[in-house]
């Protein structure tokens, strides 16, 4: 399911996993593998997550011969298992983080909600700061970021079905 709007868009999946184990493969470094793109192999930097409000997670990015890049986030608010958000983005990366610009980088929201046991539906939901230019906000969502993590969330899908 997908909904968008002007600034900012929404994804949900069901997952048949429960909601802890949905929460570490978002949270614990060992399990966010799943987050990399497949067939890529072994990355330079292992996958780092310093799960606190400022802390950030870092994932080495390997599309294919020529592009590759560290993605991730900045936390800014953590439920746990309830709720992650996270400025999207790193400090050297894609989306590129510059500490000196808070509110200039696409916000992410994780929502985890049992459904029953053994089910998770979860939300992921990117939206713009009031701060970020209508024009830029429009770029981001012309830039197949919508797909793009439709098809990171199938990914977790996937992984947690098997």
């Amino acid at each position: 399911m997908t909904a968008a709007t002007d600034r900012g868009f929404t994804l949900t999946r069901v997952l048949n996993a429960p909601r802890a184990l949905v929460w570490r493969a978002w949270t614990d470094p060992a399990e966010l593998v799943w987050f990399l793109n497949p067939g890529t192999g072994p990355t330079k930097e292992p996958i780092s997550v310093d799960l606190r409000v400022g802390g950030a997670f870092r994932v080495h990015m390997i599309v294919n011969d020529q592009l590759e890049y560290m993605t991730g986030g900045v936390y800014r608010e953590i439920v746990p298992m309830e709720r992650l958000v996270f400025e999207w983005g790193a400090v050297d990366g894609w989306p590129l983080l510059d500490p000196a610009r808070p509110n200039d980088a696409p916000l992410t929201t994780l929502e985890f909600a049992e459904l029953e046991p053994g089910t998770t539906e979860l939300t992921l939901r990117v939206s713009f700061p009031r701060e970020m230019a209508d024009e830029r906000a429009a770029e981001w969502l012309g830039s197949g970021m919508r797909e793009g993590w439709g098809t990171t969330l199938d990914r977790l899908v996937d992984q947690l079905a098997s």
